[in-house]
């Protein structure tokens, strides 16, 4: 796949120092009351409805509502519920046109799709209306440019923005890591140090030297239950495919070439399947139903060694009321094959056709990226969309900060097209049956192949992804 380096922006600007669930609540059929204030006040009275994944951004943006109706006098009833079923209802209300939603969160990924539907309106008319610039502290110069594009533009006209901008990591336990005894047990088994792995040759070692049965020693404890090597997903999910991109595009392969052409088929990425297929030994037997959710209760409950994970989940492993590993953790880049890569995987917000309130919508999303709320969001546990919250020093001590800066220099996306929905389902498949032993990695993605192959028939090379 065409990589897109979507942080270079971000980078330039801090090198040269420029300053630029189980649902909720039940959401009624509130109709629109407003009042007619002026100012920042200007939509008081106005009820907008939204929905989300119940993640860790949207726990810390519901935190914030109320100080957003304090401001605005708009209130913002937040509906949220798990990844799937958030997705299913969102795209429920779109295909039956309803007005249910004012604004909607979704994995930038169906950008493509939402908008050669017309289920979502561009912003540029909201954004030139000076009548709806009445949030002060609002800068547009300050969102980080390749964020905006991946997140909310398609063919040069702006949709959406970034609501949570995630990106993979690679997460370890560094208090094993940093043991002596584990140190020297691994140099007597391995003859090499211990450390933190940047190949996958490594990444394999590792995860098969922490692999060990209840009743063994780990770092001079007898263990009570089993420990794996290694956390991850194999779930007929998005969280699989998302974790195996890391290693497909790192492998040297991907969706597309750089002339657009498919090559979900090739070699390199039947290695990458095969290697990931591998890696299970040495993870729980839980793994064909694992998805993003599971791996970070793994981690949480110090089963595990290591795991490629979204960054969003990493607040939780430092949560100390839910977390057995808080301050026990390490960050990093996730490993190389031959060349870096790291998912990034944000959602967007997106204001629907059919919004009853699409201009008081548009007050949020600016408010949303005020300095002060996406500070609030980042000390939460979000991941903001500005250059100058990323710069903050009061997010410095953040453990996992550093890694994530890292980890944006090398980012990487998935295709925003309209048949990648159904690209991506196929994809879920094959690597699902092949981590279950229903298939082997070259005929499942042979399979994968073919379907695309078919699904963009008539449409190759794709120039637009």
């Amino acid at each position: 796949m065409k990589e897109k380096k979507l942080m270079r922006i971000l980078i330039t600007v801090l090198l040269v120092g420029l300053s630029v669930s189980v649902l909720s609540g039940c959401k009624g059929k509130t109709q629109t009351t407003q009042k007619g204030g002026t100012g920042i006040r200007k939509y008081q009275g106005t009820v907008l409805h939204m929905i989300s994944e119940q993640q860790t951004p949207t726990e810390a943006l519901e935190k914030q509502l109320g100080a957003f109706k304090a401001e605005t006098g708009i209130e913002v009833i937040m509906e949220m519920g798990p990844f799937d079923n958030v997705v299913q209802k969102i795209t429920l209300a779109m295909q039956s046109g309803s007005d249910e939603y004012d604004i909607i969160a979704t994995p930038y990924q169906f950008l493509g799709n939402l908008v050669v539907n017309k289920y979502i309106q561009p912003l540029e008319p909201l954004m030139n209306n000076r009548e709806l610039s009445i949030i002060p502290e609002y800068n547009e110069a300050d969102l980080i440019k390749g964020m905006w594009d991946a997140s909310g533009k398609w063919k040069d006209q702006i949709y959406g923005v970034s609501a949570n901008s995630c990106i993979m990591h690679f997460a370890y336990r560094k208090d094993l890591f940093d043991n002596v005894r584990e140190q020297e047990a691994f140099k007597a088994q391995y003859g090499y140090d211990l450390k933190v792995p940047l190949d996958w040759n490594t990444y394999r070692d590792i995860a098969e030297f922490f692999t060990r049965k209840a009743g063994a020693t780990l770092a001079g404890e007898r263990l009570t239950h089993d420990f794996f090597g290694v956390s991850m997903s194999g779930k007929r999910h998005d969280a699989t495919t998302c974790e195996w991109l890391n290693y497909a595009w790192s492998f040297g392969g991907g969706i597309f070439d750089d002339r657009g052409n498919i090559i979900i088929g090739n070699a390199k990425n039947v290695a990458a399947l095969e290697y990931y297929n591998n890696l299970k030994k040495f993870a729980s037997p839980g793994v064909p139903n694992n998805t993003w959710d599971e791996q970070t209760t793994e981690m949480q409950q110090g089963i595990a060694a290591m795991a490629i994970i979204f960054n969003d989940c990493l607040p939780a492993l430092e949560d100390p009321d839910e977390s057995k590993v808080v301050g026990k953790m390490g960050y990093g880049a996730v490993p190389i094959g031959e060349k870096p890569a790291a998912h990034y995987g944000a959602w967007s917000y997106f204001i629907p056709t059919k919004s009853k309130n699409p201009e008081a919508a548009w007050v949020f999303l600016q408010w949303f990226n005020t300095p002060k709320i996406q500070k609030a969001l980042a000390l939460d546990g979000a991941f903001p969309n500005l250059i100058s919250t990323y710069t903050d020093p009061d997010l410095n001590d953040l453990p996992y900060w550093e890694a994530t800066m890292e980890a944006y220099k090398i980012s990487t996306t998935r295709p925003r097209i309209p048949e990648w929905n159904s690209m991506n389902e196929e994809l879920m498949l094959q690597i699902s049956n092949v981590i279950a032993g229903q298939s082997t990695p070259a005929a499942a993605l042979a399979a994968a192949q073919r379907e695309y192959e078919r699904l963009l028939a008539g449409q190759l090379p794709v120039t637009y992804q």
